[in-house]
């Protein structure tokens, strides 16, 4: 016995010696001695008396895998496993403490339904027998015969179990173990998953999976992404190799971990893979309002293509977009840089389709035969059909209204009509106010010089007679001999109908043709729109005077046999392409009118406007794709297909078909198993521009994580980075801060090492438990057994002490109750005589403390 605190003792002598001095005079000495004695044992305690005893009862800690290598069942067993130990353990002590990557504590769920479940998020995906069996033992209360319970299936994949059974041996701590079964290996094994190079989102990609199995399968191949579901397929696999192919979309783009479950009646297994999907950008660049580019623009996106309109092409990086769409541009007007940054995109891998519209006009003396566009184009546009020699004859108004802006762009429109007319036409300008005047007498147009100043030498006075100036000009131009004759009539004022109708009939009549222009709002529209008619001719009426050139040119290269055909034709397909498929081609509707263009001899011609002319070519140029639709996709000569159930798909196949197959920067991810890391290489093609600073790049991984990983330059146009993934394992993506498409966005899944564990490693747990002195697959009883085993542990007496002191005293206070009812305890129990009794009724004694004083 040991005392902590002896010197309490000394505390006993005053009160001894008090209470040999009450000794003589107390009258109940078995009180006083109850007291003295109730005193002594709460002086006892108060020295903290200890007594050293060996202890034989059992504490045990259950270290439990909950590992995604478990199958449910192994979760069951184990379950049952802690219940019944929980049943058997009696008086002994039992702790329970999951694991899988690190032990945890049980969830509030598990302890209520004593039902384990796997460890969550990342912490399931492996399994660390060395730090469970740590911790159990740092867990293991002191003055107890201690004990390890490890259920497992031994399948470990982080640390060294051996290790720390070496050291519950060296601490005579002895390991018991339960084998589970663990994931049994599966019949089928799937060899390799391969996708293609560039996913789009909205297009329908191929998955080639590569299975191999030592039994027939009947089972059904499901694909997920995003936590959703993309289809599935029924498979049939055959002993040995089986390659399977899949289809299946995404509607968005993004970076997601493609889940491909194989199930059958016998098994289910699945499988992970990083997926990237674009989203692809489409430019496109047209001089046509919002209206008429809406249905175009519409279709596009609602097949998730991001569509931006703009009225000319960028100065730079044309590169961020997949596809370039040029609708109702003038070819030939554009610049010489915009032609040799669309032919270089193109090679490059871009997608570039043209839409035709009345803006292609074919200029003589702007056609280059090294034209840059012209080499990436699958199509050339031609020259005007008619050989023969054409005559035009313009009427303008020159009244007063006309004076200032009108007047100029109304001569500049002239003289864009005679540059665009061959040598052999002929060309005249009749002006009106009050009267007419020839400002140009009918010649030919070869006079290109002569003709411009005399147009130029026009000015706006008077006010506004149109049918004389009219009938003047009908009768000039019937007089020469031409294929092609048209006049055209320019005012924004309102005039006497006179004898117009009747011209324009007569002149109809002869094959003269006559349109309209109708500038402003104070014009007879109704008029106008009448001469037309009759004439064979068109109506303008131009709002914004800068319009004007355009649509005077427009207007007679229709009427003169230009590139421009206006006829009704109905499209007729020649070639095949798979993105024909699910098209209704066969119930397209007639167009009323297409460009000429003239297919290259190493193009392919897919659809037919006439037995000559294409109306849907494309090809291969460099790394791109390339095609031209000689017609538009607006209400102008494609009024009809507006209406038409094929017009969105037709489009969208169309665009999804010129999509860039392989990408301006080469992408690698070599994982190095020894560190655990993964290096991503970039390699930039040569037509890609070097950064000049090299952007940092951020690893997003699950739960969270995220870091800062830098970029390294290790030659020109080649660069890496090296992720350390630790010990973490799930779906990563790399990617910069802002979006570059020289450094896109990379997606890899680091497969956790528990998906590939299979079966029970039970030499393992047999080792552990004969290493320390365990057993394997004890039963319950048998586990809170101290064999034989005891620790010395310390016995405290003083709360002993303490409660008998307290007995003690109770005892006291009931004697004293008894002794103030007249009774004593301690008396004889035989009767007292009558002389007693009266002498004790004489005689009452004093109260006990009266008698104490």
């Amino acid at each position: 016995m040991r005392w902590q605190y002896p010197w309490v003792m000394w505390l006993a002598v005053p009160w001894a010696a008090w209470l040999v001095w009450q000794l003589r005079k107390f009258p109940n000495k078995w009180r006083l001695f109850l007291r003295a004695f109730a005193l002594l044992l709460v002086l006892l305690a108060l020295a903290q008396p200890t007594l050293r005893v060996w202890e034989t009862r059992v504490a045990v800690v259950a270290a439990v895998d909950t590992s995604r290598s478990l199958t449910q069942a192994d979760l069951e067993r184990a379950s049952t496993i802690l219940r019944a130990l929980n049943h058997a353990r009696g008086r002994h002590e039992l702790i329970v403490m999951p694991f899988a990557r690190r032990p945890r504590s049980l969830t509030a769920e598990e302890a209520a339904q004593r039902k384990l479940h796997y460890a969550p998020g990342e912490d399931g995906g492996a399994t660390d027998l060395e730090t469970a069996l740590q911790q159990a033992m740092a867990a293991l209360p002191m003055h107890r015969v201690p004990k390890v319970v490890l259920i497992s299936d031994g399948k470990e994949n982080v640390g060294s179990v051996l290790r720390a059974a070496f050291v519950a041996r060296s601490l005579h701590i002895p390991v018991d173990t339960y084998a589970l079964a663990g994931r049994p290996r599966p019949a089928v094994r799937l060899e390799r998953l391969e996708l293609p190079g560039q996913i789009y989102a909205g297009e329908p990609f191929s998955v080639e999976l590569l299975f191999s199995t030592d039994q027939r399968i009947h089972g059904r191949l499901e694909f997920e992404a995003d936590g959703r579901a993309l289809g599935g397929t029924p498979v049939s696999l055959q002993l040995g190799a089986n390659r399977v192919l899949a289809r299946i979309v995404l509607d968005r783009g993004g970076t997601f971990e493609l889940k491909t479950r194989l199930t059958s009646s016998q098994f289910r297994l699945e499988f992970l893979q990083a997926l990237q999907v674009q989203e692809p950008k489409v430019l496109l660049v047209t001089p046509d309002p919002p209206v008429a580019t809406g249905p175009l623009v519409a279709a596009l996106q609602k097949s998730r293509l991001a569509v931006e309109v703009a009225p000319k092409l960028p100065e730079r990086r044309l590169e961020r977009f997949a596809v370039v769409i040029l609708s109702n541009c003038d070819l030939q007007g554009l610049e010489r840089r915009e032609k040799e940054a669309l032919e270089a995109y193109v090679r490059h891998g871009g997608g570039l389709l043209v839409i035709a519209g009345e803006n292609n006009i074919y200029r003589r003396e702007r056609h280059e035969p090294d034209d840059p566009l012209n080499r990436a184009l699958p199509a050339r546009l031609l020259p005007p059909r008619s050989p023969e020699s054409t005559s035009v004859v313009l009427i303008l108004d020159k009244s007063s209204s006309m004076e200032g802006r009108k007047i100029e762009l109304a001569k500049l429109a002239a003289v864009g009509v005679v540059d665009q007319l061959r040598p052999e036409d002929r060309v005249g300008v009749l002006t009106f106010d009050n009267s007419f005047q020839w400002a140009v007498p009918i010649r030919r147009a070869e006079e290109r010089s002569l003709i411009n100043r005399l147009i130029s030498g026009i000015v706006a006075d008077g006010g506004t007679q149109i049918a004389p100036a009219l009938e003047e000009g009908y009768r000039q131009i019937r007089r020469v001999q031409a294929t092609y004759r048209h006049i055209v009539l320019l005012t924004d004022g309102i005039s006497e109908e006179g004898n117009s109708l009747s011209i324009a009939r007569d002149a109809a009549a002869e094959r003269i043709t006559i349109s309209t222009v109708g500038l402003g709002e104070d014009v007879n529209k109704a008029y106008l729109q009448k001469v037309a008619e009759m004439g064979g001719g068109r109506c303008y009426l131009v709002k914004d005077p800068s319009e004007l050139a355009r649509i005077l040119l427009k207007d007679v290269l229709e009427h003169i046999g230009s590139t421009a055909v206006q006829k009704e034709f109905k499209p007729v397909v020649v070639g095949r392409a798979q993105w024909f498929e699910h098209v209704p081609l066969e119930r397209a509707p007639a167009l009323s009118g297409y460009v000429r263009f003239e297919t290259k001899p190493t193009a392919e011609e897919l659809i037919r406007a006439s037995e000559t002319d294409p109306l849907l070519v494309r090809w291969q140029y460099g790394l791109g794709r390339a095609a031209v639709f000689t017609s538009d996709a607006k209400g102008h000569w494609a009024t009809a297909w507006l209406n038409w159930e094929g017009y969105d798909l037709f489009w969208t196949n169309l665009v999804r078909d010129l999509l860039p197959r392989s990408s301006g920067t080469e992408t690698r991810v070599v994982y190095h198993r020894d560190r655990n890391s993964v290096r991503v290489h970039y390699r930039l093609a040569e037509h890609v521009d070097e950064p000049p600073d090299t952007p940092e790049l951020f690893l997003l991984g699950p739960e969270g994580f995220h870091r800062k990983v830098p970029l390294v330059k290790l030659a020109p146009r080649q660069y890496v980075a090296e992720v350390d993934l630790g010990k973490r394992n799930g779906f990563f993506r790399l990617r910069p801060l802002d979006d570059d498409p020289r450094f896109p966005e990379v997606a890899f899944h680091q497969p956790e090492t528990e998906l590939s564990e299979f079966g029970c490693d039970v030499p393992l747990l047999q080792q552990i438990a004969q290493l320390t002195g365990g057993q394997f697959q004890p039963k319950p009883e048998e586990v809170f057994s101290p064999r034989g085993r005891a620790v010395p542990a310390t016995l405290a007496l003083w709360p002993g002490l303490l409660w008998l002191a307290i007995a003690v005293s109770l005892a006291e206070l009931w004697i004293r109750h008894w002794q103030r009812s007249g009774r004593d305890v301690f008396a004889p129990a035989s009767k007292p005589s009558r002389q007693e009794a009266g002498a004790g009724e004489r005689l009452q004694p004093l109260p006990r403390a009266q008698s104490l004083k």
